[in-house]
């Protein structure tokens, strides 16, 4: 029950605050990030299904498009096939890239923005298509085996899928690009694919160019047992006792999976050294306490972050190209993105970012990070 005493005390406080509310200059309104005259942000559209084939057997996977898939393609010059970064990321993507498609108006009716779904088998709506546990996809592993499903069947080759058909498609009769793009461990898969895959040169030879743009990706897939020295200079063999299986798949080439059992490293590197392959880091994707990031030991012999797992990856790279003399360096090897830390959309949106993945002379926003080529290191 109030007293006569407390309810002195709360008519006191009620008009100390109301005077005080009074006195209080308005707070302005939050940032819209999505504002108008900001980075624009396209609606998702319905997922399609991909008809895919694979040793004879049609199957399919889900999709998200700017373009009905069963309709007129025939403008379609380039297509984006971007890959999600896990489970239910391929929405975000695909918002990510359609944002900077819709800043270049002279290149978007000519562009398809394809961004694959890896499903997993508790998604229900993809009762039916292949599905994988977890995050097993992002190393290239197979889909389960169940019933109702088609015969497991690897991350790689239903990119390999992916591309041929696409490349095939007669309604595409003006495609000249491919480009297949992934952040994170989307970017995981893209850069052992891109080392592995063994259609690059075909889908050339029908005259459609392919390029890998790999964005912040946690590890990378070594072709030799040498890893960057702790001291930075320069790279030599990692201390098996620290971690016996630092130079298996996926992260050396001990051990290869059943795509690529055949392969040998050094022919991999011969190959991979001739295919257009941009690396973008963040110049803020630094962290090497984020839980995100891969702490297996094998992973942790490359670096104690992403950033310098990516530096010191682009530094190999050039090291190997020019210890074999069978191509050229790539000009240059990667980019870091200035200020951005583990960001698809503004790695995508950046200045080296929009140039990837649309080509010379792309439009990025005028607020897009800016980028500087990774140098040899010292």
């Amino acid at each position: 029950m109030m007293t006569r005493a407390s309810a002195r005390v709360a008519v006191w406080l009620s008009a100390l605050l109301t005077s005080g509310a009074a006195a209080q200059t308005p707070l302005p309104p939050p940032y819209d990030y999505e504002a108008p005259g900001s980075v624009p942000h396209p609606s998702l559209p319905k997922a399609q299904l991909l008809t895919l084939e694979n040793r004879g057997h049609a199957y399919r996977m889900p999709v998200y498009a700017n373009h009905d898939l069963g309709r007129d393609l025939r403008d379609i010059r380039r297509i984006l096939l971007v890959l999600p970064e896990t489970r239910g990321s391929a929405g975000r993507h695909y918002r990510d890239v359609a944002a900077l498609v819709a800043m270049n108006p002279s290149r978007k009716a000519e562009t398809l923005i394809v961004a694959l779904q890896f499903p997993s088998p508790v998604d229900a709506a993809y009762a039916g298509l292949p599905a994988w546990r977890k995050s097993s996809w992002v190393t290239g592993g197979r889909s389960v085996r169940a019933a109702g499903r088609p015969s497991p069947l690897s991350a790689f080759e239903v990119l390999d899928d992916v591309v041929t058909g696409l490349a095939d498609n007669k309604s595409l009769p003006a495609l000249t690009d491919i480009v297949l793009a992934a952040h994170g461990s989307g970017a995981q898969l893209l850069q052992r694919y891109a080392v592995l895959n063994g259609i690059d040169g075909s889908v050339r030879r029908k005259g459609v160019d392919l390029r890998y743009v790999v964005a912040n990706a946690p590890s990378y897939l070594y072709l030799t047992n040498e890893r960057p020295r702790r001291d930075g200079k320069g790279y030599a063999p990692y201390e098996r006792g620290i971690c016996p299986s630092y130079n298996e798949f996926p992260y050396g080439p001990q051990q290869l999976p059943p795509y690529a059992q055949h392969s040998v490293a050094s022919d991999l590197y011969v190959r991979y050294a001739a295919r257009d392959v941009v690396i973008l880091l963040g110049s803020a994707d630094n962290n090497p306490e984020d839980r995100q990031l891969d702490q297996h030991c094998a992973a942790e012999a490359q670096g104690a972050t992403r950033l310098a797992r990516g530096l010191g990856y682009a530094r190999y790279d050039r090291m190997l190209t020019q210890r074999t003399n069978h191509a050229a360096p790539r000009t240059p090897p990667a980019y870091q993105v200035i200020g951005v830390g583990h960001e698809a959309a503004a790695m995508f949106a950046s200045e080296c970012g929009a140039e990837a993945l649309l080509g010379h002379g792309a439009q990025a926003s005028s607020h897009a990070a800016v980028c500087e080529p990774v140098t040899a290191a010292r």
